[in-house]
């Protein structure tokens, strides 16, 4: 195995650059399951948004209109979830599933239809690189921590808010109770609607910035059919490997990024394994995490339990 310093720094740079896109739609996954809402339709949320990113990209020919259409289209996604699985109680993980299916076929369909194949995309450079002073000249990390996109950055920070948010508010408290006793939360005044309802948009406010990354960052400005590749399932998968913490849950999307990134880096490492074994990592990892759902009790009780008035 070839591990020298530029290796390292290669490797370590590729899986916190892959891991922007999953930390994202994971904390605003954290926000709905906190609510008691498992929002399976996150894939099909971030498609949309990656497809709004590039139509707003080539509409404008501006990078910033481009990630505000592609949180636009996430929003409205999760805003049509919502009403679904928010107001009108259906089935969340039914729901969910169709969604991902109907987001799949309608974006296809959208990228024919409105796309330009031979847009000339403007420089990204703005949304794909920032050097912080200093950091970025150290050895090594400097690189794979200190040179990254400007909306990883966004993402750490949202991370640590997020925390503070659920540790020590009152909203947060809200989420919890909601997510935890949906019933009693009723019975003390709280909508349980109007808080699963604005947790969704949260969720399709970052899963919807995920999206633009995926195709404003890591892929040129470029829609590709089914550019997310279950980035969104490994998402929900994330929540649960990092126990609905958000701390926890960003380490949990630099390990998934590590694990995504042998993909690309395994063979120059020296890993004698197979690329398609390679290319299943990260969702070996999701199966476990899915595995320890139903063994774990650190989860919120009601999560993806329909609310009704009564029901006991």
């Amino acid at each position: 195995m070839v591990f020298d310093a530029v290796t390292l720094g290669l490797f370590m740079a590729s899986a916190v650059r892959l891991a922007a896109p999953i930390l994202l739609a994971s904390l605003g996954e954290l926000a709905s399951e906190r609510a008691g809402v498992l929002n399976i339709g996150l894939e099909g949320i971030m498609l949309l948004a990656a497809f709004g990113a590039v139509f707003g990209l080539q509409a404008s020919a501006m990078p910033a209109v481009g990630v505000l259409a592609g949180t636009a289209f996430g929003m409205a996604a999760a805003a049509a979830l919502a009403v679904a699985v928010a107001v009108l109680r259906a089935d969340q993980i039914v729901v969910g599933i169709g969604f991902n299916i109907l987001a799949l076929g309608s974006t296809s369909l959208l990228r024919e239809l409105f796309l330009d194949p031979a847009f000339q995309v403007p420089s990204l450079r703005s949304l794909s690189v920032y050097r912080l002073p200093y950091l970025s000249e150290i050895p090594i990390v400097g690189r794979a921590l200190f040179s990254q996109s400007p909306i990883l950055y966004a993402g750490v920070v949202i991370a640590v808010l997020l925390w503070l948010t659920i540790r020590f508010t009152r909203v947060g408290l809200v989420v919890r109770a909601v997510g935890e006793g949906a019933g009693a939360a009723d019975a003390a005044g709280i909508s349980v609607t109007a808080v699963r309802f604005g947790a969704m948009l949260f969720t399709g406010l970052l899963a919807g910035v995920a999206g633009a990354y995926l195709t404003l960052v890591a892929s040129g400005g470029i829609f590709v059919d089914n550019i997310t590749a279950g980035r969104g399932y490994l998402a929900v998968a994330v929540v649960i490997f990092g126990r609905w913490n958000p701390i926890l849950v960003m380490v949990a999307s630099v390990l998934f990024g590590c694990a995504d990134a042998l993909q690309y880096q395994g063979q120059a490492i020296g890993l004698s394994i197979s690329p398609p074994l390679l290319l299943m990592s990260p969702f070996l990892l999701a199966l476990v995490a899915w595995v320890l759902l139903g063994k774990s009790k650190a989860g919120p009780s009601e999560i993806g339990i329909p609310f009704l008035r009564g029901q006991k």
